[in-house]
């Protein structure tokens, strides 16, 4: 897994306000596809369901620290 792409999709949505607003009103799998990322790290990042950025990181983390 690409841990540092993970934490810069993150890190993007922490900081850009329109990104992280795309991100949780259906736009994420277009803003997901600019991300070299596994195909376990998409599937996970696609299936988070998050009202907030903080939301979205707890829910993606739950999914990949298996």
């Amino acid at each position: 897994m690409s841990e540092v792409t993970v934490q810069a999709l993150i890190g993007t949505a922490l900081v850009d306000r329109r990104f992280s607003e795309e991100l949780l009103n259906g736009k994420r799998p277009t803003l997901v596809a600019e991300f070299d990322l596994t195909d376990e790290e998409r599937k996970a990042i696609l299936s988070v369901e998050a009202g907030s950025v903080q939301e979205f990181a707890a829910g993606l983390y739950e999914r990949l620290a298996v």
